[in-house]
């Protein structure tokens, strides 16, 4: 650790010991392993680190009327593969609990998530090319390309979205696998089940298809949320009791998601808005999270609060940067 994150992480320790308000900080993972910035190491220090500090509890544990001093939840977004290879036995070996997120079209089914379909598309197409999808125009080998394309397609429909990528396979002449291949796979039914057996596991309802939900008619967002719940309970054999918006940011959510949110009888919902949660102040169904750095003190820095006085202090209402 430098000189910098030392001091950080000295900040950190000494305003949790002067803030003792009530706090619930979510913490949140993707992917991680060789090919992402967030390696095994990371994780294992923002473990100790929450071990340490804080109560972790899964979301089936969790009752805001009896939350005191410090509580955290570790969310795992999109249940890849890597929540078992790399995460699951860090998190066994110091006894913290895990929440995964997971799309129930791409469990059960089998089927791809669509922003892993795009990375791929652009991971086996020839540098050069150039197509118009809508009025986008793709060129193979450009990143900032695909990212204006993932941008528009997370805004789209499901069937659009579909539409839209089946189109880009047959434009760039590809070969895309029917379903997953090992990198891009979900985590294996009996992998789940080895991690729900351990008792250090929940699983978080994330829609059947991982679209945006003020994309959704107010039908097709009920059929996401009780379907999705519903599979999750029969396999589980236990109640769903949180939710997490897929992408969650700003626009992702709003006063009639939570209606729906609430028919579907879930009691939490997390979204991506940065910050940790006091829990006096907080909403149930808006429930801010907080991304691990590879940079030990900026992880210790978001997950004790001090980043949240920091934005409040400077006017920001979310974390811009942290250097």
């Amino acid at each position: 650790m430098n000189m910098r994150d030392s001091l950080l992480s000295l900040a950190s320790r000494a305003y949790m010991m002067m803030c003792r308000k009530a706090r619930l900080t979510v913490v949140t993972l993707h992917r991680i392993g060789p090919a992402y910035a967030i390696q095994s190491e990371h994780v294992e220090r923002c473990f100790r680190f929450l071990a340490n500090n804080f109560r972790a509890v899964k979301p089936s544990d969790l009752d805001l009327t009896k939350c005191d001093g410090r509580m955290a939840i570790v969310t795992v977004d999109d249940g890849h593969v890597d929540a078992y290879r790399h995460i699951f036995p860090i998190a066994k070996a110091i006894g913290i609990p895990i929440s995964l997120c997971i799309p129930t079209d791409f469990f059960f089914r089998g089927k791809w998530l669509w922003f892993d379909k795009v990375t791929w598309i652009m991971n086996h197409t020839k540098c050069g090319i150039t197509v118009q999808i809508k009025d986008l125009d793709i060129c193979t080998g450009n990143p900032v390309s695909f990212a204006k394309l993932r941008r528009y397609l997370k805004r789209c429909h499901p069937k659009e979205r579909d539409s839209i990528i089946e189109q880009m396979v047959h434009s760039f002449d590809l070969d895309l696998p029917s379903s997953p291949p090992e990198e891009y796979r979900a985590v294996a039914p009996y992998e789940l089940r080895e991690m729900l057996s351990s008792g250090l596991v929940d699983i978080v309802g994330h829609t059947v298809t991982h679209t945006i939900a003020t994309v959704l008619s107010e039908k097709d967002l009920d059929n996401e949320l009780r379907a999705s719940k519903q599979e999750w309970e029969s396999f589980c054999g236990r109640s769903i009791v949180s939710f997490c918006y897929p992408n969650g940011n700003p626009g992702d959510f709003n006063k009639r998601t939570t209606a729906a949110i609430k028919r579907a009888e879930y009691r939490y919902a997390f979204t991506q808005l940065e910050g940790t949660n006091l829990v006096r102040r907080m909403d149930p169904y808006e429930l801010k999270r907080v991304h691990i750095h590879w940079r030990s003190g900026v992880s210790d820095k978001v997950m004790s609060g001090l980043v949240d006085l920091q934005n409040r202090m400077c006017g920001r209402r979310r974390k811009n940067d942290f250097e």
